[in-house]
């Protein structure tokens, strides 16, 4: 089976698997053009993305689809079913192709790299402290100021992403890709702001137009731009091309004061109508919750001051100045100025602030939705696109502005943004108070019924237990799902084990499964991933990891990290392979491999019986190398009789006992004698045996036609190799057999002999006496 991947470059619509908040529907259409399946992502309302998925199986058979996340799904052929569930067409035995779909991991480009990781630690800091783990958990929590350093880490990769581009040549391949990512964040930036001053301040509950006016003048700075570049050049300004432009464009966004600056500088300033103009734009009346005016009294003094200046525009007080007179018109609120301008507005919400300065600057955030629909309505009837054809963030921005926060956080799991504008706004508001359910705090009251609506509206659609009962769920599920993303990539796990541990008690589980399954190339990549499982009390993710590096350190002949990784492991399996391969290594070539290492095992011996007969064997070579011939003797027949000995070290040990056997002065006394004979006769010699049956079975090979013979051969030496490539850890290729021979074991009888005789001599003799 073969597996390739696809990433989706456009606005991949996500599903939401676990998420009990939010069900979205993909359907995909398929259809079959050129030997290539094509795959037609379609959401309501949205433009379609069409997928080419190379599969050559696909046109004969058909393309199956299974999702794997909510950001990945699978397409594979393998036939069509019936209704019973079983194929209705014979399965293929060629090979078949299966193709991953996926979105885009925009997180490796370097400056939203450096701005996960600083959100990253914002993030961590507010669990601490709303979970009480820090000292300062005893203060309130400023979540406006959390919000606040939220976005400007957005912004500062924003900056960083657009000088990036500014750089680019126009033929450059990856300018697209940094455009759409500016684009990305910008919408999510402009987004959170909104809800930041609308939801999650409290201070603006008041009113919101002042807030309103400065989101769009960040988000649309061109006239203040433009007005500070004029106003640097000097006098006579109005004889530029732009300059009633830039007034006019300053008057839509509410700035009064910059733009009568620029009327001081005209050069007519000092005309009647000028100066009449200047007093109306200065003694505008604007609603303030601090200036002590009630709204009733408020209402009373614009509606004065609206009608001093339509009455000044009819009496033809402005007719020699028509470009001021449509000023005029404008600060007034009449709708038939204000409709005139949407033919240039770029979206419905650009001049939306300005116009609820200059009707109802004491709006509060509950008639913000009405005054949106009218103004929307306005903007339809005069020349602006129909509301169905509305882009994606000016559905959102509308559904915030209606305090529809149910709508809201469906529509910001749209973001091709892997989840990330989701996870955290979710999470501070959830910790806010903005999503419980019923509690009518923090401006979330209305949700529960929002939701109920909601929920009635798609239950036909839904699947069954979709219905959410608080924003607990819609913040584990969305935590669950962006770390287990962030844990699926190398670069990336550290970050996704904090959202994990955040997340629910699933998520907590995943933690485990997740970080044994981190890929890593170098033994410091590794050893970040066992400082994590320490940290966090994950034995079997260490002894997993230690695994991994024993085989590799195996693959290049590192001995002696093998035994230390396997050690570690504390895997008495892997402890026990690794040690044989010292073993086998010695009865091959009579050499014992990292001896500095094996002598200095100390208590770690104890997690394998053949570490410690490898431990006990180098001692015995010791004593040995030191002259301490009676220490050597009794540790070789303690080795003996033992029971951790492997069965093919038999050969090894026991020739090691014929020079000790061979002393003038016995140092092997008779009872110890007979023991060595004893495993001579009960375990050398069917060795011996073993070994005349091998190669018996060799002879008899070799009297098989040469075509059988090397077919057979052939057999043998794949059957080896697949054993190799499946085994555990890699083993020598030992003849261990031929180390047991008959010459050995009449050198061991004789020896014995000679050992006994002396030996029940000097015993006799000792007792006489």
């Amino acid at each position: 089976m073969h597996r390739t991947s696809i990433n989706l470059n456009c606005n991949c619509h996500q599903t939401t698997p676990r998420g009990e908040y939010a069900a979205f529907y993909v359907r995909l259409f398929i259809s079959i053009k050129d030997s290539t399946e094509k795959i037609s992502i379609m959401s309501t309302k949205e433009p379609v993305s069409d997928i080419k998925v190379p599969n050559s199986l696909g046109k004969s058979l058909g393309l199956n689809v299974a999702w794997i996340t909510d950001q990945q799904f699978a397409c594979y052929a393998l036939g069509k079913v019936n209704q019973n569930g079983a194929p209705s067409e014979p399965q293929p035995t060629s090979p078949v192709d299966v193709n991953l779909v996926g979105a885009d991991f925009i997180f490796e480009e370097p400056n939203i790299r450096s701005m996960m990781a600083e959100c990253g630690r914002l993030f961590y800091q507010l669990q601490q402290l709303r979970y009480g783990v820090t000292e300062e958990a005893s203060k309130p929590i400023d979540y406006v100021k959390l919000s606040h350093r939220y976005r400007m880490i957005v912004r500062k990769a924003l900056k960083g992403m657009n000088v990036q581009a500014n750089g680019m040549l126009e033929d450059d391949p990856s300018l697209k890709a940094y455009r759409s990512l500016i684009s990305l964040f910008y919408a999510i930036e402009c987004t959170w702001h909104l809800l930041e001053f609308l939801v999650i301040d409290s201070n603006t509950s008041g009113a919101v137009v002042s807030s309103l006016l400065e989101w769009v003048r960040f988000h649309f700075p061109a006239p203040e731009r433009a007005a500070t570049e004029m106003l640097q050049n000097g006098r006579e300004l109005d004889k530029q091309d732009n300059y009633w432009d830039i007034v006019k464009g300053l008057i839509l966004q509410g700035q009064t004061t910059i733009a009568r600056a620029l009327l001081r500088v005209h050069t007519c300033s000092e005309t009647h109508c000028f100066q009449v103009a200047e007093q109306l734009l200065q003694s505008i009346p604007i609603y303030s919750v601090y200036s002590g005016l009630s709204v009733h009294r408020y209402k009373t003094q614009w509606q004065c001051w609206c009608d001093n200046v339509r009455t000044l525009i009819d009496a033809g007080s402005f007719g020699a100045e028509p470009k001021l007179e449509e000023l005029l018109r404008l600060v007034s609120g009449e709708r038939k100025a204000w409709a005139e301008q949407f033919r240039n507005s770029t979206c419905w919400y650009e001049h939306f602030p300005g116009y609820l300065l200059y009707t109802d600057s004491s709006c509060k955030y509950y008639q913000l939705g009405q005054y949106a629909n009218d103004w929307i309505a306005l903007f339809e009837a005069n020349g602006g696109i129909d509301e169905r054809q509305f882009k994606f963030l000016d559905r959102l921005v509308l559904a915030v502005m209606e305090n529809n926060l149910v709508h809201v956080l469906q529509q910001v799991q749209l973001f091709p943004d892997n989840g990330w504008f989701a996870v955290h706004i979710v999470d501070l508001l959830y910790h806010g108070g903005f999503l419980e359910m019923g509690s009518g705090t923090g401006g979330g009251g209305a949700v529960d019924a929002e939701l109920e609506a909601s929920t009635a509206n798609t239950s036909a659609s839904s699947r069954e237990g979709g219905e959410v009962a608080d924003g607990k769920l819609v913040r584990e599920s969305l935590l669950y799902d962006f770390g287990c993303l962030l844990m699926s990539h190398a670069t990336f796990w550290q970050l996704g084990m904090d959202y994990l541990e955040f997340s629910s008690t699933e998520g907590l589980g995943a933690r485990e499964l997740l970080l044994a399954r981190v890929p890593f190339h170098t033994d410091r990549q590794a050893m970040r991933i066992i400082a994590a499982a320490n940290k966090n009390n994950y034995p079997d993710v260490i002894a997993q990891v230690c695994r991994v590096l024993t085989k590799r350190n195996l693959a290049i002949a590192n001995y002696s990290s093998a035994l230390e990784w396997a050690i570690r492991s504390e895997d008495s399996a892997y402890v026990r392979d690794v040690a044989n391969i010292f073993l086998e290594h010695y009865c091959n070539h009579g050499e014992l491999l990292c001896e500095k290492q094996v002598a200095h095992l100390g208590s770690k011996v104890f997690i394998s019986s053949r570490l410690v007969f490898l431990k006990k064997y180098y001692d015995f070579r010791q004593f040995y190398r030191n002259h301490s011939y009676a220490q050597a003797a009794e540790l070789l027949v303690s080795l003996m009789d033992s029971k951790i000995m492997p069965s093919y070290f038999w050969p090894c040990l026991l020739s090691d006992a014929i020079p000790l056997l061979e002393f003038r002065e016995p140092i092997i006394p008779s009872k110890e004698t007979y023991i060595i004979l004893g495993h001579l006769q009960q375990d050398l010699v069917p060795m011996l045996e073993k070994s005349k049956q091998h190669n018996q079975r060799q002879i008899d090979k070799t009297s098989i036609t040469p075509v059988a013979a090397t077919a057979a051969d052939d057999d043998t030496a794949t059957g080896h190799q697949q054993h190799d490539q499946t085994a555990l850890i890699p083993t020598f290729s030992s003849n261990l057999l031929n180390n047991c021979t008959e010459e050995l074991i009449k050198m061991l009888r004789l020896a014995c002999a000679r050992n006994l005789a002396r030996a029940h001599i000097i015993e006799n003799t000792r007792n006489s006496e």
